[in-house]
């Protein structure tokens, strides 16, 4: 990939019946990714609102039109779950045939390579059933002391850093191997998808 950012920053947005706004960020480098922040406001609070989504990727939660129309003074980019999903199964995919394919120039020296493995990606997620998701694999979606407002926002982030880890958990893997070389070896932060849609203030 000819993306070399090192650096992303996301945040979830939610707007709330109550005319809340929750917003929980996730701060992305090689290696690395944390929920960085979490903020409760009014709606009314537009210039604090902007203050902590710029320079951001954005992910709405509940009503997208009415999150966009919030943000609107802001030139903010919108992201979802599944081209960065396609991306990662494609990613995954093409690096096992590349693994058959160099075990098979060599079986006798190559036989006892252990074959690569690699995260099971779902073909779509939706950010808003996230504690759903967490619950399919037996995980939690949110510490049980979350408060009621948080508990939707929290869960997305942390589904978001779930699939950032076993993104980059692949990506490690991809560029251990011997028959991985070149530009493909470098470990992106992100699928390209993503990236390409951050560009840093």
């Amino acid at each position: 990939m000819a993306l070399t950012n090192y650096y992303a920053s996301i945040a979830i947005v939610e707007i709330h019946d109550d005319n809340k706004v929750t917003i929980e960020s996730i701060s992305i480098t090689k290696g690395e990714c944390i929920l960085s922040g979490a903020w409760d406001f009014s709606i009314k609070d537009t210039e604090k609102i902007s203050n902590v989504v710029s320079g951001k990727l954005i992910i709405p939660l509940g009503n997208e039109s009415a999150v966009k129309k919030l943000l609107a003074a802001s030139d903010l980019k919108y992201i979802t779950a599944k081209p960065f999903l396609q991306e990662a199964n494609k990613a995954a995919n093409e690096a096992l045939v590349a693994y058959e394919f160099f075990k098979s120039e060599d079986v006798k020296k190559r036989k006892k390579m252990v074959e690569p493995t690699f995260f099971n990606w779902p073909d779509d997620l939706d950010f808003n059933k996230a504690s759903e998701y967490f619950e399919s694999i037996g995980k939690m979606a949110v510490p049980s002391e979350t408060p009621i407002q948080m508990k939707k926002t929290l869960s997305a982030a942390r589904l978001v850093k779930h699939l950032v880890d076993m993104w980059q958990r692949d990506e490690q893997e991809r560029a251990n191997r011997k028959y991985v070389d070149g530009v493909e070896a470098e470990i992106t932060i992100l699928p390209e998808s993503w990236l390409k849609e951050f560009t840093p203030l």
